[in-house]
């Protein structure tokens, strides 16, 4: 039987009622207790590194879930790390660029309901996260409502709904039919996982700005002035900013970005397609002032690549290279 390593870091699937609402208080043993069908799948040991609502959580708190893991990979044959919702696609995302090569499968999961509830989704997504984690196949997903999402194309779409998570711009790793594990991907698909390696090192200096129309310009330069490394512009479409025909004209703030060192990346508010600079004027435009292209990744991964990218480096060819090319 396989040996599975729970991490909890604390979100609704751990909430109890107080005074001021829902609040994390469970410990990952309650957790486990409360889904006894588990002990029919895998050997459970838990780790218990946070217990917080996931909208309180920060980068440090990817790097120490990644350390988590890094330091107990050779111990187990896989993780689940039980989360909060509101965040957990950003941890998703941190975790499949964090750690690289793994051969072991990481899996994310939570609840819509607090796991004590009687209407709770909890033990469903329990008992899909550890069928994958038991699984044995490698790389980062993200467990809910039945789906089996990669951790870098995860994005939460509803607030209530027990399928709160839907896969971006690619297919879904595999779904729970309730008694078994259904795999999209024939079984001889094997990511490469040769030489596994955490690479840590985040710079949280990465700022979105979402476009509305009339956004005035001179705020992404507030945003320059006040230190920030890089600028994700969630734009309209395909990727594109208002340009001369607009009296709030974004070119020249890109450039007053790109002139200071600061990484720009045009990303899109639309779900699904991705991103195309070489279309429409108001993408080619950007392009050609230094903005770089954040291709079809939802920003919940963007975010963390991109600070990751930037711990590396700040020099802009190098960025554009992760960011477009690596996967």
């Amino acid at each position: 039987m396989k040996k599975i390593c729970m991490i909890a870091t604390g979100g609704t699937i751990a909430s109890e009622q107080g005074k001021d609402g829902l609040y994390p208080v469970l410990t990952g043993e309650k957790l486990l207790a409360m889904a006894p069908e588990l002990a029919n799948v895998c050997e459970v040991d838990f780790k218990e590194i946070l217990r917080l609502d996931s909208s309180n959580l920060l980068p440090e708190h990817w790097q120490l879930m990644a350390y988590t893991v890094a330091e107990n990979y050779e111990k187990y044959d896989g993780f689940v790390i039980s989360h909060g919702t509101d965040t957990m696609a950003y941890s998703a995302g941190a975790l499949y660029y964090m750690l690289q090569n793994s051969c072991k499968p990481i899996v994310f999961t939570g609840s819509q309901i607090p796991i004590e509830a009687p209407d709770t989704d909890a033990r469903r997504n329990l008992l899909t996260a550890f069928a994958a984690a038991a699984a044995g196949r490698p790389g980062v997903f993200l467990a809910f409502g039945g789906r089996l999402i990669w951790g870098n194309a995860a994005k939460k779409m509803y607030t209530e709904d027990f399928h709160a998570f839907l896969s971006i711009n690619r297919e879904e790793a595999g779904y729970f039919n309730g008694r078994e594990l259904i795999w999209k991907e024939p079984a001889s698909f094997q990511p490469p996982c040769e030489g596994f390696c955490l690479q840590a090192d985040l710079d949280p200096a990465v700022c979105v700005i979402k476009l509305i129309p009339g956004l005035d310009p001179s705020f992404m330069c507030h945003i320059v002035d006040a230190g920030y490394h890089a600028i994700i512009i969630e734009g309209y479409g395909v990727g594109g900013v208002p340009t001369e025909a607009s009296p709030k004209n974004f070119l020249p703030a890109i450039r007053y970005a790109v002139a200071r060192g600061v990484i720009v990346v045009c990303a899109t508010q639309s779900v699904y397609n991705g991103v195309h600079l070489d279309r429409y004027e108001v993408g080619i435009l950007a392009a050609r002032c230094g903005a770089i292209s954040g291709g079809d990744l939802p920003i919940e991964a963007l975010v963390p690549k991109l600070m990751l990218a930037l711990a590396k480096t700040r020099e802009p060819a190098a960025v554009r290279k992760i960011i477009e090319t690596e996967k």
